[in-house]
Protein backbone atom coordinates (compact mmCIF):
# COMPACT_ATOMS: atom_id res chain seq x y z
CA UNK A 1 0.00 0.00 0.00
CA UNK A 2 1.63 3.54 -0.82
CA UNK A 3 2.07 6.08 1.30
CA UNK A 4 -1.49 7.92 1.86
CA UNK A 5 -3.77 9.29 4.96
CA UNK A 6 -4.78 5.65 5.89
CA UNK A 7 -1.34 4.93 5.90
CA UNK A 8 -0.11 7.24 7.94
CA UNK A 9 -3.03 6.43 10.65
CA UNK A 10 -2.16 2.63 10.50
CA UNK A 11 1.10 3.99 11.05
CA UNK A 12 0.40 6.24 14.07
CA UNK A 13 -1.69 3.53 15.82
CA UNK A 14 1.60 0.98 15.68
CA UNK A 15 4.23 3.14 16.64
CA UNK A 16 1.75 4.36 19.85
CA UNK A 17 1.12 0.58 20.76
CA UNK A 18 -2.44 1.22 20.25
CA UNK A 19 -3.05 -1.64 17.24
CA UNK A 20 -1.46 -3.71 17.63
CA UNK A 21 -0.94 -3.74 21.20
CA UNK A 22 2.15 -4.41 23.14
CA UNK A 23 2.22 -8.26 23.91
CA UNK A 24 1.43 -9.42 27.25
CA UNK A 25 4.71 -10.05 28.38
CA UNK A 26 6.32 -6.48 27.46
CA UNK A 27 7.65 -4.35 30.82
CA UNK A 28 5.77 -1.60 31.25
CA UNK A 29 8.17 0.93 31.01
CA UNK A 30 8.78 -0.16 27.55
CA UNK A 31 5.24 0.99 26.42
CA UNK A 32 6.02 4.14 28.22
CA UNK A 33 9.18 4.71 26.98
CA UNK A 34 8.08 3.75 23.01
CA UNK A 35 5.07 6.64 23.44
CA UNK A 36 8.05 8.88 25.21
CA UNK A 37 5.34 9.01 28.32
CA UNK A 38 1.82 8.90 29.50
CA UNK A 39 0.17 11.66 30.38
CA UNK A 40 -0.71 10.94 33.85
CA UNK A 41 -2.46 14.13 35.77
CA UNK A 42 -4.80 12.18 36.02
CA UNK A 43 -4.06 8.45 37.47
CA UNK A 44 -7.34 6.46 36.77
CA UNK A 45 -7.24 8.30 33.21
CA UNK A 46 -3.19 7.27 32.71
CA UNK A 47 -4.24 3.72 33.84
CA UNK A 48 -6.75 3.39 31.06
CA UNK A 49 -4.55 4.81 28.42
CA UNK A 50 -1.57 2.40 29.60
CA UNK A 51 -4.54 -0.38 29.02
CA UNK A 52 -5.45 -0.18 25.82
CA UNK A 53 -1.42 -0.65 24.82
CA UNK A 54 -0.63 -3.64 26.21
CA UNK A 55 -2.55 -6.97 26.56
CA UNK A 56 -3.39 -8.22 29.78
CA UNK A 57 -2.23 -5.24 31.70
CA UNK A 58 -3.11 -4.85 35.67
CA UNK A 59 -3.35 -1.87 37.86
CA UNK A 60 -0.99 -4.44 40.23
CA UNK A 61 1.74 -4.22 37.02
CA UNK A 62 1.52 -0.16 36.91
CA UNK A 63 1.72 -0.21 40.48
CA UNK A 64 4.84 -2.63 40.46
CA UNK A 65 7.21 -0.72 37.75
CA UNK A 66 6.42 2.68 39.66
CA UNK A 67 7.00 1.38 43.27
CA UNK A 68 9.01 -1.86 42.85
CA UNK A 69 10.70 -1.64 39.77
CA UNK A 70 10.73 2.19 40.00
CA UNK A 71 10.87 1.56 36.24
CA UNK A 72 8.57 4.10 35.65
CA UNK A 73 8.52 7.82 37.16
CA UNK A 74 5.03 10.34 37.86
CA UNK A 75 6.89 13.71 37.36
CA UNK A 76 6.06 16.67 35.88
CA UNK A 77 7.72 17.19 32.40
CA UNK A 78 6.28 17.80 28.75
CA UNK A 79 4.69 20.91 28.81
CA UNK A 80 5.15 21.17 32.19
CA UNK A 81 2.27 18.76 32.93
CA UNK A 82 2.60 15.35 34.88
CA UNK A 83 3.47 12.18 33.08
CA UNK A 84 4.16 8.62 33.47
CA UNK A 85 8.18 8.45 32.31
CA UNK A 86 10.55 5.42 31.96
CA UNK A 87 12.91 6.36 34.33
CA UNK A 88 15.94 5.80 32.00
CA UNK A 89 14.65 9.00 29.96
CA UNK A 90 14.71 11.12 32.98
CA UNK A 91 18.08 12.76 32.70
CA UNK A 92 17.39 14.18 29.33
CA UNK A 93 13.54 14.72 29.59
CA UNK A 94 14.18 16.50 32.90
CA UNK A 95 17.33 18.56 31.28
CA UNK A 96 15.32 20.04 28.59
CA UNK A 97 11.83 20.44 30.38
CA UNK A 98 12.72 21.39 33.31
CA UNK A 99 14.80 24.95 33.06
CA UNK A 100 11.11 25.27 30.46
CA UNK A 101 8.84 24.86 32.71
CA UNK A 102 9.91 25.38 36.12
CA UNK A 103 9.59 28.97 36.23
CA UNK A 104 6.99 29.41 33.49
CA UNK A 105 3.37 29.75 33.12
CA UNK A 106 1.05 30.85 35.77
CA UNK A 107 2.77 29.66 38.93
CA UNK A 108 5.09 32.45 39.83
CA UNK A 109 2.19 34.23 39.26
CA UNK A 110 0.15 32.89 41.62
CA UNK A 111 3.58 32.17 44.27
CA UNK A 112 4.07 36.02 43.99
CA UNK A 113 0.92 36.94 44.54
CA UNK A 114 1.31 34.39 47.96
CA UNK A 115 4.78 36.52 49.19
CA UNK A 116 7.07 34.07 47.18
CA UNK A 117 8.98 35.72 44.98
CA UNK A 118 11.12 33.44 42.44
CA UNK A 119 14.36 34.33 44.82
CA UNK A 120 12.40 33.18 47.89
CA UNK A 121 10.70 30.25 45.49
CA UNK A 122 14.39 28.88 44.51
CA UNK A 123 15.55 28.94 48.22
CA UNK A 124 12.37 27.33 48.76
CA UNK A 125 12.80 23.74 46.18
CA UNK A 126 16.44 24.04 47.74
CA UNK A 127 14.78 23.40 50.87
CA UNK A 128 12.56 20.71 50.16
CA UNK A 129 15.68 18.93 48.58
CA UNK A 130 17.02 19.44 52.38
CA UNK A 131 13.50 18.63 53.88
CA UNK A 132 13.12 15.71 52.13
CA UNK A 133 16.96 14.00 52.46
CA UNK A 134 16.01 14.24 55.96
CA UNK A 135 12.53 13.32 56.68
CA UNK A 136 11.74 11.96 53.10
CA UNK A 137 9.31 10.39 51.57
CA UNK A 138 6.80 13.45 52.79
CA UNK A 139 3.02 14.29 51.58
CA UNK A 140 2.36 17.79 50.40
CA UNK A 141 1.45 18.63 53.85
CA UNK A 142 4.54 17.09 55.49
CA UNK A 143 6.56 19.27 53.18
CA UNK A 144 4.15 22.61 53.49
CA UNK A 145 4.51 21.93 57.51
CA UNK A 146 8.66 21.21 57.25
CA UNK A 147 8.75 24.41 55.11
CA UNK A 148 7.44 26.25 57.78
CA UNK A 149 9.40 24.75 60.35
CA UNK A 150 12.60 25.85 58.48
CA UNK A 151 11.90 29.64 58.05
CA UNK A 152 10.06 29.50 54.85
CA UNK A 153 6.59 31.82 54.88
CA UNK A 154 4.09 29.30 53.21
CA UNK A 155 0.44 28.99 53.84
CA UNK A 156 0.21 25.08 54.16
CA UNK A 157 -4.14 25.33 53.21
CA UNK A 158 -2.92 27.43 49.47
CA UNK A 159 -2.17 25.78 46.41
CA UNK A 160 1.60 26.98 47.51
CA UNK A 161 2.99 23.91 48.49
CA UNK A 162 2.38 22.14 45.14
CA UNK A 163 3.46 24.92 43.04
CA UNK A 164 6.39 24.51 45.17
CA UNK A 165 6.70 20.70 44.86
CA UNK A 166 6.28 20.64 41.15
CA UNK A 167 8.91 22.93 40.60
CA UNK A 168 11.18 21.18 42.70
CA UNK A 169 10.51 18.15 40.30
CA UNK A 170 11.24 19.78 37.55
CA UNK A 171 14.19 20.92 38.38
CA UNK A 172 15.43 17.07 39.13
CA UNK A 173 14.78 17.95 43.16
CA UNK A 174 11.83 15.43 43.83
CA UNK A 175 9.69 12.82 42.31
CA UNK A 176 6.24 11.01 43.21
CA UNK A 177 6.77 8.06 45.23
CA UNK A 178 4.70 5.76 46.76
CA UNK A 179 1.67 6.82 48.48
CA UNK A 180 1.76 7.15 52.68
CA UNK A 181 -1.79 6.54 53.68
CA UNK A 182 -3.63 6.76 50.70
CA UNK A 183 -2.03 10.36 50.02
CA UNK A 184 0.87 11.36 47.21
CA UNK A 185 4.24 11.50 48.66
CA UNK A 186 7.90 12.48 47.46
CA UNK A 187 10.97 12.13 47.99
CA UNK A 188 14.28 12.86 46.40
CA UNK A 189 14.55 11.94 43.03
CA UNK A 190 18.32 10.70 43.66
CA UNK A 191 17.16 8.47 46.59
CA UNK A 192 14.38 7.14 44.84
CA UNK A 193 16.02 6.00 41.30
CA UNK A 194 19.92 6.42 40.05
CA UNK A 195 20.22 8.38 37.15
CA UNK A 196 23.03 8.90 34.51
CA UNK A 197 23.70 12.14 33.41
CA UNK A 198 21.88 14.03 30.50
CA UNK A 199 23.57 14.13 27.42
CA UNK A 200 24.43 17.57 25.56
CA UNK A 201 21.85 20.05 24.73
CA UNK A 202 21.63 19.40 20.93
CA UNK A 203 22.19 15.56 21.54
CA UNK A 204 19.11 15.86 23.40
CA UNK A 205 17.03 18.10 21.18
CA UNK A 206 17.65 15.48 18.56
CA UNK A 207 16.50 12.52 20.61
CA UNK A 208 13.61 14.11 21.43
CA UNK A 209 12.48 14.91 18.21
CA UNK A 210 13.67 11.79 16.85
CA UNK A 211 11.45 9.77 19.54
CA UNK A 212 8.96 11.61 19.29
CA UNK A 213 8.57 11.22 15.39
CA UNK A 214 9.21 7.72 15.86
CA UNK A 215 6.24 7.18 18.38
CA UNK A 216 3.97 10.05 16.55
CA UNK A 217 5.06 10.46 12.87
CA UNK A 218 3.71 11.06 10.59
CA UNK A 219 3.66 14.66 12.21
CA UNK A 220 5.16 17.78 11.74
CA UNK A 221 6.92 20.53 13.27
CA UNK A 222 3.93 22.56 14.69
CA UNK A 223 2.73 18.64 16.58
CA UNK A 224 5.79 18.38 17.63
CA UNK A 225 5.62 21.69 19.37
CA UNK A 226 2.37 21.81 20.66
CA UNK A 227 3.59 18.17 22.33
CA UNK A 228 6.43 19.03 24.17
CA UNK A 229 5.48 22.83 24.68
CA UNK A 230 9.62 23.81 24.65
CA UNK A 231 10.72 27.30 23.35
CA UNK A 232 10.17 27.69 19.50
CA UNK A 233 13.74 27.92 18.70
CA UNK A 234 14.76 24.76 20.87
CA UNK A 235 11.73 22.86 18.86
CA UNK A 236 13.35 24.54 15.55
CA UNK A 237 16.76 22.77 16.45
CA UNK A 238 15.13 19.76 17.60
CA UNK A 239 13.04 19.47 14.18
CA UNK A 240 16.35 20.37 11.66
CA UNK A 241 18.36 17.83 12.91
CA UNK A 242 16.07 15.18 11.37
CA UNK A 243 15.82 17.19 8.12
CA UNK A 244 17.94 13.76 6.74
CA UNK A 245 16.68 11.44 8.11
CA UNK A 246 12.67 12.23 7.25
CA UNK A 247 10.50 12.14 4.12
CA UNK A 248 7.35 13.61 3.73
CA UNK A 249 4.17 11.88 3.22
CA UNK A 250 0.38 12.40 3.10
CA UNK A 251 -1.27 12.66 6.95
CA UNK A 252 -4.27 13.86 8.57
CA UNK A 253 -4.15 18.01 8.19
CA UNK A 254 -1.41 17.58 5.38
CA UNK A 255 1.71 16.45 4.40
CA UNK A 256 4.28 15.59 7.29
CA UNK A 257 7.27 13.85 8.17
CA UNK A 258 7.95 10.71 9.24
CA UNK A 259 11.33 8.98 9.85
CA UNK A 260 13.01 6.79 7.09
CA UNK A 261 12.80 4.00 8.73
CA UNK A 262 9.20 4.33 9.92
CA UNK A 263 8.23 4.44 6.57
CA UNK A 264 10.10 1.57 5.86
CA UNK A 265 8.32 -0.77 7.86
CA UNK A 266 5.11 1.23 7.28
CA UNK A 267 5.16 -0.06 3.58
CA UNK A 268 6.59 -3.35 4.46
CA UNK A 269 4.11 -3.72 7.54
CA UNK A 270 0.79 -5.94 7.13
CA UNK A 271 -2.10 -3.78 7.60
CA UNK A 272 -3.56 -3.32 10.96
CA UNK A 273 -6.77 -5.21 10.55
CA UNK A 274 -9.98 -2.89 10.07
CA UNK A 275 -12.19 -2.42 12.23
CA UNK A 276 -10.17 -2.03 15.05
CA UNK A 277 -12.11 -0.02 18.14
CA UNK A 278 -9.61 1.01 21.55
CA UNK A 279 -11.43 2.44 24.30
CA UNK A 280 -8.57 5.44 25.36
CA UNK A 281 -8.26 7.12 28.80
CA UNK A 282 -8.78 10.85 29.05
CA UNK A 283 -5.69 13.46 28.19
CA UNK A 284 -4.78 10.65 25.60
CA UNK A 285 -1.25 11.05 23.49
CA UNK A 286 -2.80 10.15 20.87
CA UNK A 287 -4.94 13.19 20.89
CA UNK A 288 -2.48 15.78 22.52
CA UNK A 289 0.31 14.34 20.66
CA UNK A 290 -0.41 16.53 17.68
CA UNK A 291 -1.38 20.73 16.62
CA UNK A 292 -5.52 20.44 16.35
CA UNK A 293 -5.70 20.83 12.69
CA UNK A 294 -3.96 17.68 12.70
CA UNK A 295 -5.59 15.59 14.88
CA UNK A 296 -7.28 12.24 14.01
CA UNK A 297 -10.94 14.35 15.04
CA UNK A 298 -13.38 14.44 12.50
CA UNK A 299 -14.81 18.02 11.95
CA UNK A 300 -16.95 19.83 14.16
CA UNK A 301 -17.27 16.69 16.78
CA UNK A 302 -13.64 18.39 18.78
CA UNK A 303 -15.87 20.47 20.97
CA UNK A 304 -17.64 16.82 22.57
CA UNK A 305 -14.05 16.06 23.19
CA UNK A 306 -12.84 19.17 24.37
CA UNK A 307 -15.47 20.97 26.44
CA UNK A 308 -13.04 23.36 27.81
CA UNK A 309 -11.70 24.10 31.41
CA UNK A 310 -8.64 21.75 30.47
CA UNK A 311 -10.94 18.69 30.74
CA UNK A 312 -10.12 16.19 27.55
CA UNK A 313 -12.77 13.42 27.40
CA UNK A 314 -11.55 9.15 27.54
CA UNK A 315 -12.22 8.62 23.15
CA UNK A 316 -13.66 6.02 21.24
CA UNK A 317 -11.40 5.19 18.60
CA UNK A 318 -12.34 3.57 15.46
CA UNK A 319 -10.04 2.83 12.78
CA UNK A 320 -7.59 5.11 14.02
CA UNK A 321 -9.99 8.39 13.81
CA UNK A 322 -12.04 9.19 17.02
CA UNK A 323 -15.62 8.46 16.94
CA UNK A 324 -16.90 9.05 20.08
CA UNK A 325 -16.43 9.72 24.05
CA UNK A 326 -17.32 7.42 27.00
CA UNK A 327 -17.12 7.13 30.77
CA UNK A 328 -17.90 4.63 33.53
CA UNK A 329 -21.44 4.70 35.04
CA UNK A 330 -21.69 3.29 38.25
CA UNK A 331 -24.57 4.93 39.26
CA UNK A 332 -26.55 1.44 38.99
CA UNK A 333 -25.60 -2.13 40.24
CA UNK A 334 -23.54 -3.13 37.05
CA UNK A 335 -21.11 -0.51 35.63
CA UNK A 336 -21.20 0.67 32.46
CA UNK A 337 -18.94 1.56 29.85
CA UNK A 338 -21.35 4.11 28.45
CA UNK A 339 -20.40 4.66 24.37
CA UNK A 340 -21.58 8.29 23.15
CA UNK A 341 -20.67 7.79 19.42
CA UNK A 342 -19.82 10.71 17.23
CA UNK A 343 -19.30 8.96 14.22
CA UNK A 344 -20.45 4.91 12.69
CA UNK A 345 -20.11 2.63 15.29
CA UNK A 346 -22.77 0.37 14.53
CA UNK A 347 -20.68 -2.21 12.04
CA UNK A 348 -17.91 -2.22 15.06
CA UNK A 349 -20.41 -3.57 17.89
CA UNK A 350 -18.32 -6.91 18.90
CA UNK A 351 -14.66 -4.81 18.72
CA UNK A 352 -16.51 -2.11 20.84
CA UNK A 353 -18.24 -4.92 23.48
CA UNK A 354 -15.08 -6.55 23.19
CA UNK A 355 -12.89 -3.52 24.61
CA UNK A 356 -15.78 -2.30 26.83
CA UNK A 357 -15.18 -6.49 28.63
CA UNK A 358 -11.37 -5.36 28.86
CA UNK A 359 -11.91 -2.44 30.58
CA UNK A 360 -13.61 -4.95 33.03
CA UNK A 361 -11.30 -7.32 33.22
CA UNK A 362 -8.49 -4.21 33.82
CA UNK A 363 -10.80 -3.52 36.92
CA UNK A 364 -11.73 -6.14 37.98
CA UNK A 365 -15.13 -5.96 38.00
CA UNK A 366 -17.92 -6.65 35.40
CA UNK A 367 -19.13 -4.20 33.39
CA UNK A 368 -21.59 -3.96 30.86
CA UNK A 369 -21.92 -1.79 27.43
CA UNK A 370 -24.42 0.58 27.37
CA UNK A 371 -24.59 2.66 23.64
CA UNK A 372 -26.22 5.98 23.43
CA UNK A 373 -27.63 7.92 20.92
CA UNK A 374 -25.25 9.43 18.59
CA UNK A 375 -24.70 13.20 18.74
CA UNK A 376 -25.72 15.50 15.68
CA UNK A 377 -23.89 18.57 15.45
Amino acid sequence: MPHSIERAVRTRLREQRIAPRASEDTPVADVVRDVVGIQAQEKPAAALSLRARRRGLTTVDIEHALYEERSIVRTWCMRGTLHYVATEDLPWLLALCGPTFATRGPEPRRLAAWGLDNDTAETAVETIGEVLADEGPLTKQGIAEALVARGTDVDPSTQAPWFLIRRAALCGVCCEVAPIDGKNAYDRLDSWVDLDDPPADDERLATLARRYLTAYGPATRADFAAWCGLYATDVKTAWASLADETTEVPAPGGMASVLDTVADVALDDPLVPFPTVRLLGGYDSYLLGYAKENRVIPNDTESHLWPGGGIIRPAVVRDGWTMGIWRLDRSRATTAVEVTPLGPLDDARAELAAEASDVGRFLGEPVELRLEPRLEW
